[in-house]
């Protein structure tokens, strides 16, 4: 039976999701909690390969077990054994055919910038701290370039395995909560690094580096040396998932 994760999870003391020998993971300390539990060793698929110190405050997955088995109990008995930075926040039965990886046609991140002059405690390992002025309207201006269906190259780290590079966008925005500044982006799919390296970019444009009108230049560039630098991993979340049907991504 093929069964559906919710969990969230802290990534600062991790090397990532994905599982890796001489590292502890997410996905290795679930699968670990998922053995003693069920006496099987699933292979959990997520729906995202997150970087070491990236966060997740609602991260989907899916394995499979041979024999039925009591969800609630599930839950409560896998909490138990993973540390208090990682929880289960529901499992429940589902389409055998079910992927969290590949049936989500929605990702949206949530990146962080603490823009205080002193940086605030609270957010030090889930925000990157600004303490220089940042013209925010400039910022606003530059993130609505990246709507739209585009070849983001030039937004991707070196050692990505992807084999295609356009991208649909459907949320690019900026929101001022105080001393917080949150960057959301929503689409189907990122590529390696590609929202670090967007949200380097929006602040090169709010220090005044480089125009609101120079991003479309970058993106038809494909040229990685043009674009910001890439944020650092603790400011970004994966926020959440969409799992329904989508219009698809017309590539140009």
């Amino acid at each position: 039976m093929n069964y559906k994760l919710r969990l969230m999870y802290d990534g600062t003391h991790y090397a990532g999701w994905q599982r890796q020998q001489n590292a502890v993971t997410i996905q290795g300390q679930l699968e670990e909690a998922l053995l003693v539990i069920t006496r099987e060793a699933p292979a959990v698929t997520g729906i995202s390969r997150t970087d070491a110190g990236v966060h997740a405050a609602d991260f989907t997955a899916n394995f499979h077990l041979t024999a039925p088995c009591d969800t609630a109990r599930l839950c409560r008995g896998v909490n138990a054994l993973l540390p208090r930075d990682i929880r289960v926040i529901s499992c429940e039965p589902c389409a055998e055919e079910f992927s969290a990886r590949f049936d989500a046609v929605r990702k949206t991140y949530l990146y962080r910038m603490d823009i205080s002059p002193y940086g605030n405690v609270f957010f030090r390992q889930y925000a990157w701290h600004l303490p220089y002025p940042l013209n925010l309207e400039k910022m606003q201006q530059a993130a609505a370039h990246f709507l739209g269906c585009h070849d983001f190259s030039a937004f991707m780290a070196q050692g990505s395995s992807a084999k295609t590079f356009t991208r649909e966008i459907t949320e690019s925005r900026l929101v001022q909560n105080g001393e917080i500044l949150e960057y959301y982006i929503t689409g189907n799919g990122f590529l390696y690094n590609m929202v670090r390296i967007i949200t380097g970019t929006l602040v090169a444009v709010g220090k005044g580096k480089l125009a609101p009108e120079a991003v479309p230049e970058i993106i038809l560039s494909r040229d990685r040396t043009r674009a910001g630098m890439t944020a650092p991993a603790k400011g970004l979340t994966l926020f959440k998932a969409i799992y329904n049907d989508a219009e698809p991504c017309d590539v140009y």
